[in-house]
This record gives structure tokens, sequence and C-alpha cells, in this order.
């Protein structure tokens, strides 16, 4: 007020000179202008306000000065009493009015940071939708006339690869852009190849490897993509050796030797390797390999240097690698051998990055229009169409968990390979157990399984012997088994690069494949928690957050639109030549899902109730998860705690709905939660974390547009005022009584024959009590290297259940890990417990994903 007052004094003080200057003025005198009359105005109106307040004062104070005079001393409580009463009020009102005016202030800078980012994607729309993708990445780009070449076309060369790539990996045609980069590569050119994940990146190195006398170097971050990559080519009788830390010191030895033979020439053509797999550790920190790679390079036997994942290379990429920064040593060291960086996604940034560190040539050419000097770029369009993806309703309980994943796997893939990320190595080993008693053959892979039994592992899967690997994302990058026809996500990965690039490992071969994300919104409190010390975890999850949600939009739009404006990736490299960017690709399941498949209702009504609660519980201390939150709201939890009890009816000593909301929000649990989720992505409400002695809290309170709704009335909302909000909500198809144990009857492999049908007989399986949900006993895994490994234990407490182990044929070198896989006839059946409870399964060996002889058994030890 004082503020207010000083401004219009000086506004009135202002005037008067000028009024005072026109007196004296032989001139006529102006009229004062409009500002000038409304700061007289103000003036008028504050002063009125001060000497009302004065008056009030001098009432007051003569109110006292009676109630002080010995007539008025019996008045003098009540009076002081009804003062302070008032005083209150005022002092209650004034601080309401600071808290509406920050929550204003608060909801200003929200929509002004929206507005920034809607006029910053609509910029970069517009120019996306004129320029081309390399043309995007801002970098040096020839264009001036003169010779070009075109490395799609045909070269002396062609037919001779082409034999190769038959006779040796039994592939008859190239795909997408692997003509071009093999043709640019036997060119002895800097390539930088971006392709999908899938794609066959390996090939457009692998067989042009074959054609030289040299070695190439691959570096590769992980082990597992190394081992998988050796395994592929010792089957097509291609040498190929890999350097790691769980390399024996005999065979490094014989690996040095070969090396060493080759520069000196002792070796036969034969003998030499033609790829050589290391990690980035070892060139950055292993001493006495950089002078073997230097005798090589004299003796010209050093033939390429292959950086795979190149985007580990850049700050700005989702994988980055410290020691993928140290590679700049190869270009200063070895300054003719060529570089191939392949990467899946590599954004502006991360490319600019990748041309500095790597010290690539300069400009940067189109793989059609190459100059003669320089670096050769190929892409191809990022949309698999042979990837049929879906979101599909994760059960409240881990038995109904299991039950529907299995259901699913012997419905449509019954005899089939496939892969399940979870999202921790607790969740992993788990499923993998309650999957093998439903008879389906699991492995379980995650980073404290030591490399021996990887390996082992891989190569069981590769042969069919195992079906299912169930693991983290440890069993990532560079994982390349062609048929594998389904991937699962037990639970939301960290980020929508994440499931693309982990459900990228289905489908290979171009055949159809399934990729199913299961998902519930309780699922982001024990997300939220794994990845609090992550840096930008809040806004990867909100986004995963909202392609789980959506139920209307193509999932190949989704895809395209997040990697546009996250990585600032061109629309077009989402194009093929059937179909753009933004077409839907017809067989996901929001394109299958009908109309009747879904309810869009107007929930500015139930939105308002939430953030009512939600405001309340702020201001009285009380603090909710987003499920507590959802119960509260419904009348089902009293909200006397942050622990929302359960319970029926009227709330007695916690929330009253009626006085706060008008009532309890009407819809189900589910569409309640998935709400909260809506509301959450959009700044309604927002994550606030707690430490606790156990690990993080996750809650949710008022964000900063919660004011936009809740500043209206009830009867505002249901007369239509406030910002408009519409949901789409999942309608909910009935199971008939039985339905999931009937699934289980049916075998796809045998033209759909019942187990009865063979002669099986049921059998009801027990298990030691595992508690998955516990969102603070998690393990999370990042990779399998121990150099980048981050675990977070959010549970330091002993864990005194019963541990789960695979046995392993061949037992590993370390015995820390305490993990054996054996293959063995199925045991005998067990005695039924019980006859209404557990879930029938097949007892013998007959079963549709069971040999006669073989299968996976995952049993408790000591």
């Amino acid at each position: 007020m004082e503020e207010v007052l000083q401004m219009s004094l000086a506004e009135y003080e202002s005037s008067q000179a000028v009024a005072v200057e026109a007196e004296g003025s032989p001139l006529p005198m102006k009229k004062a202008s409009k500002g000038t009359r409304k700061s007289q105005s103000v003036f008028r109106k504050v002063e009125s306000s001060f000497k009302q307040e004065e008056s009030s004062s001098k009432s007051l104070d003569g109110a006292l000065a009676t109630s002080e005079s010995p007539g008025g001393r019996s008045a003098r409580p009540a009076l002081r009493d009804k003062l302070n009463e008032h005083l209150a009020s005022l002092d209650a009102e004034i601080q309401s009015v600071e808290e509406d005016l920050k929550k204003l202030a608060t909801l200003r800078e929200a929509l002004l940071d929206e507005r920034k980012e809607v006029i910053a994607k609509l910029q970069s729309a517009q120019k996306r939708a004129t320029i081309s993708p390399l043309d995007d990445m801002g970098l040096d780009i020839t264009r001036s006339a003169g010779s070009r070449i075109d490395y799609h076309t045909e070269y002396e060369w062609s037919d001779a690869l082409r034999g190769k790539m038959k006779a040796v990996f039994g592939i008859d045609n190239f795909r997408l852009c692997q003509h071009g980069v093999c043709n640019a590569n036997m060119d002895r050119r800097d390539i930088i190849c971006v392709m999908p994940t899938g794609g066959g990146k390996s090939l457009t190195y692998q067989l042009p490897a074959l054609f030289v006398s040299g070695c190439t170097l691959v570096i590769s971050p992980l082990i597992s993509l190394m081992n998988d990559q050796i395994l592929h080519l010792r089957e097509a009788g291609v040498e190929a050796v890999m350097f790691t830390s769980s390399t024996s010191k005999e065979e490094a030895r014989e690996i040095d030797n070969r090396l060493v033979a080759m520069a000196h020439g002792r070796s036969g053509s034969d003998a030499d390797i033609k790829l050589c797999y290391v990690t980035p550790e070892k060139i950055a920190k292993n001493k006495a390999f950089m002078p073997l790679l230097e005798k090589l390079y004299k003796a010209r036997k050093l033939e390429r240097f292959v950086i795979d994942e190149a985007h580990c290379v850049s700050e700005a990429g989702h994988d980055y690698r410290p020691d993928y920064q140290k590679l700049n040593v190869l270009r200063k060291v070895f300054p003719k051998v060529p570089i191939l960086a392949l990467s899946a996604t590599c954004p502006p940034k991360v490319m600019q990055d990748l041309m500095d560190v790597l010290q690539m040539k300069q400009p940067l050419h189109h793989g059609d229009r190459a100059g003669v000097d320089g670096t050769v770029y190929f892409t191809a369009p990022l949309y698999r169409k042979n990837l049929h993806y879906s979101v599909l309703p994760k059960p409240m309980s881990h038995k109904e968990m299991m039950n529907a994943m299995a259901d699913y796997i012997m419905k449509h893939h019954a005899d089939h390979s496939g892969i399940i990320y979870c999202l921790s190595k607790k969740d992993a080993e788990t499923v993998s157990e309650d999957l093998s008693e439903r008879r389906i053959k699991t492995g379980v892979y995650h980073a404290d399984i030591g490399d021996s039994q990887k390996e082992t592992l891989h190569q069981r899967w590769r042969q069919g012997l195992v079906k299912v690997v169930c693991a983290t994302i440890a069993f990532g990058l560079g994982i390349d088994k062609g048929d594998v026809r389904f991937v699962l996500h037990h639970t939301i990965p960290k980020s929508v690069q994440g499931l693309y690039q982990e459900s990228g490992r289905a489908g290979r071969d171009g055949h159809d494949a399934d990729c199913v994300l299961y998902y519930r919104p309780q699922d982001f409190t024990r997300l939220s928690q794994l990845t609090v010390q992550e840096k930008g975890s809040r806004a990867k999850i909100h986004d995963i957050l909202r392609f789980a949600q959506t139920l209307t939009e193509c999932r190949n739009i989704l895809f395209a639109k997040y990697f546009s404006s996250s990585s600032q990736i061109s629309m077009s490299s989402w194009s093929t030549e059937e179909k753009g960017a933004l077409e839907p690709c017809g067989h996901c399941d929001n394109c299958t899902r009908g109309s009747d498949g879904f309810v869009r209702r107007d929930v500015r009504l139930p939105a308002w109730q939430i953030l009512r609660v939600a405001e309340v519980a702020q201001q009285t201390g009380k603090r909710f998860t987003i499920n507590q939150l959802a119960s509260v709201a419904r009348g089902r939890s009293s909200g006397t705690s942050s622990a929302a009890s359960k319970g029926k009816g009227k709330e007695k000593a916690g929330m009253d709905l009626d006085e706060i909301a008008g009532g309890a929000v009407e819809l189900s649990n589910d569409d309640v939660e998935a709400l909260c989720v809506d509301m959450l992505i959009n700044g309604y409400l927002k994550e606030e974390y707690h430490s606790q002695s156990y690990g993080i809290n996750v809650y949710v309170v008022a964000g900063a547009k919660a004011v936009r709704l809740s500043r209206f009335s009830r009867e505002d909302i249901e007369q239509g005022k406030g910002p408009e909000m519409e949901y789409c909500f999942l309608k909910k198809s009935r199971k008939k009584k039985g339905e999931s144990i009937k699934s289980h009857k049916k075998t796809q492999a045998t033209g759909g024959e019942s187990l009865e049908a063979n002669g099986l007989k049921r059998r009801r399986l027990t298990r030691s009590p595992v508690a998955i949900d516990d969102p603070y006993d998690q393990i999370f895994d990042q990779d399998d290297t121990g150099l980048y490994t981050d675990d977070i234990d959010l549970n330091p407490r002993d864990d005194k259940r019963t541990k789960v182990e695979i046995e392993v044929e061949d037992e590993s070198e370390d015995e820390d890990f305490g993990w054996q896989m054996t293959l063995r006839g199925p045991g005998p059946p067990r005695k039924r417990l019980c006859t209404n409870t557990d879930r029938p399964v097949p007892s013998s060996s007959k079963a549709v994903l069971v040999d006669d002889e073989e299968v996976i058994c995952i049993t408790d030890s000591e």
C-alpha cells in the first residue's frame, strides 16, 4: 500500500507541477492527460483509505481509553478479545491474498515459459519443413558445383560385396543405406552412419573388413555387444577377437602375439585377425595397447576405426561415456586411418560434438552427392514398420501380472524368442522364476551376473534352449538376434528413447514383431524414486508417461514428435518411401483401437476436485503419493495421515470431501490415477521429494498451473468456466471367469491342440513369497560394464527373503555371484496344496514350451 501511495504521490506532485507551470504561462492551460487523471484518482482513493484507517485508529484509541477508565474496566477483556479476533481475521485474509498473489505470479511464469516453448517448437517445425535433415545439423556442408560422388550406385566391387554377403552372412540383399556405407567404406572415407536400432549397422563394417588384409578395430561400450558380435562372426567363420577386462591372461597373450605377427608379416592371410573388439577404456587407459596399434599402423595393417554407439562421445547424448572423449587420440596418433561412427540417434549437438572430438574430416557431405574430401553422412528412416507397438494395462498384483504376461506369451509367441525388460535386478529374477514355474524357458541377465554366465545364457538363448531372457538394460546395446519376435516391458522404462532402443531388439530379420509396454500409473512413483539422482530424469519420465497414457495418436507419430522436439531430429528422419513422418502406421494399438475402445470426457470437475484435495492437504501438512491422492479424492481413504489408510464411507477424522470439493470424485480408481498422471505431466500437479532413513519418498502436490483451475468455485466449473480439459479413458473389457486359465491350454505351435488332448494333467505350484512392490528395495541397472554400472539400493536393510538362483552348467570363476544354470528334465509333480487359489499349470514335459528332455529349472538354493 505504501509503494502504491508513493507512486501515486509522485505522479500527483508531477501533475500539480504541470498545473502550476501552466498557471504562470501566458498560454492556455492544457487539459490534464488521461494518465494524470488516473494518478489523481488513485491518490484520492489511497488518501481516503488512510483517512478511514486514521479515523478507525482514533476510534480504537478512544475505545481503549474508555476501557481504561474506571467505568470501562469491566468491558476491557471482552473488547480486547473482539479486537484481537478482528486483527487475526485481517491478518489471515492478508496472508490468503498474498498466497493467491504468489500462486498467480507462479502461474504467470509457467504460462510465459510454456509460451516460449510453443514459439520455439513452431519456429523449429517451420525450419525443418523447408530444409533437409543434414542441413538441419548446422554443420559445414559444401554445395559448390563440381565432381560429386554417389555412393548408392554400383561400383566395381559391388558384385563381390553381394557374393561375400550371401556366402558368409547368408544375407541376400542390402537394407536401408547399407550399400552406400559399404561403398564409402571400401573407398576409405570418414563416415557417419545414423541407422535405427536393428537396421544392420554392423554389416557396414564387417563385410568390407573381409576384403582387406589388415585389422579393423571396433570400439564398443558394452561387453554384451561384443560377445554377441563375436558369436555371429565365429559362426560365420570370420577371425574376430575381443579385449575386455574379463579376457584371461592366456587369451590376451595369444591375441597380442597374433597382432604382432600380423604387424611383422609372419602370419598367414587365413590367420589374420579381421576384426578386433575393444572397450573405450582399452584405448584410454591401457598403456600397452597403443604401442601395439602403432606397430600395426606402421605395417599398414590397421585398416579402420569403428566407433559404435558414437553418441556416447557427447555430453548432450542420452548415454554419455567419459572415456569416449579420450578417443580423440586416435586421429592424432593414426591420422591416415579412416573412422566410421555409428549411432541409432544423433541430434545436431551430438553430431557436432562427434565431429569435433573424433576430429573427423570437414566438410560433411550427403552420401548421394559427396565431395572428394570430408566426411560422408548416411542416414536411414528411424521408423521400422515391422514393429507393432502396444501399451497394455498392468494388473495390480504381481500374481495377476505374471498370469497376464504368461497368457500373452502362450497365446501369441508360444515357441518364439523374446526379451522381457525389467526395471530392477530383483524384478528380473522374480519374473524369470515365476515364468519358469509356468513352463516358459527363461534366463536372467543383469549387471551382477558374471561374464561367463552371461555368455553361457547368451549362447543358449541364440540356440533356442532358452526362449525368454528376463533382463535389465544391461542386456542392451548391440544384442543382435534376428528372430526376436517380441519385447515386453514389465515396467515403463526411464525414457522414450530407452523404450525405442530396447524395443528395437525385436524383428531385426525384417519380419513382424510385437513390442508391448505394461503400464499402470503407480509405476510413476517407483520410477521417480529410482531415478531421482539422474540429471533431467523428471522431464524424461513425463515424456514416457505421456507416451503410455495416450490412447488416440499413432505410436509412430508419438515417437517422431518426441525425437523431433527433444533431440531436434528432423521429421523427415521418420519418413519412408511409403509413409510420411506424421502418417499413422495403421497397426499399433492406437491405430487399431476403435472409437468404442475409449471414452473422451470433460474432466474439469474431477480435476478441480483433485486439486482442492491436494491444496487442502498441503495447507494442513499432509502428503500423498499419487495413488493415495486418488484414493482420498474418491472418498476411499480418510486422508488422516500421509500413508492414507483404506476405508469406506464418510470420513470421520479426516478430510470432509463435501466441504472441500463438494463430494468425492465419481470415477474408478484406475481412471482417477490416470487423470492424476495427466495433470502431473501438464503442470497442474508436481512431484515433491522427501528423504527418509530408508530412501526417497515421492509425493504429488499442487503444481504451477493449479490456480488456473482451483481459483474457480465448483459452481463456476459446473457452468463450464475454467480452462478446457479433456481426457480419454480406456474402456475396461471384462474377462470371463477362467479365461486366463484357458489361454494356457492352447498351443500355437501344434495347431491349437489343448493340453488335455496331449494327455497332460494339471498341477499347482507354490513358491516362496517375494514382495516386489516395495518401492524402496530396488537395485537399478545401468549397463553391464563395471565402470558404468550405477546401482542404487534405496533400502540398505538386510533382505531375509528367499534368494533366487539360476543353475549354470559351467561354474563361474567368480564365486561371489553363485549363479548356476543346468538343463535337466522336469521333476515329479508337486502335491496340490489347495483347490481354489493357485493357478493350474501343465505338469508334463510335453507342454508347449518344454522339450521332452530339457527344461530350464530355476530353484531356490541354500
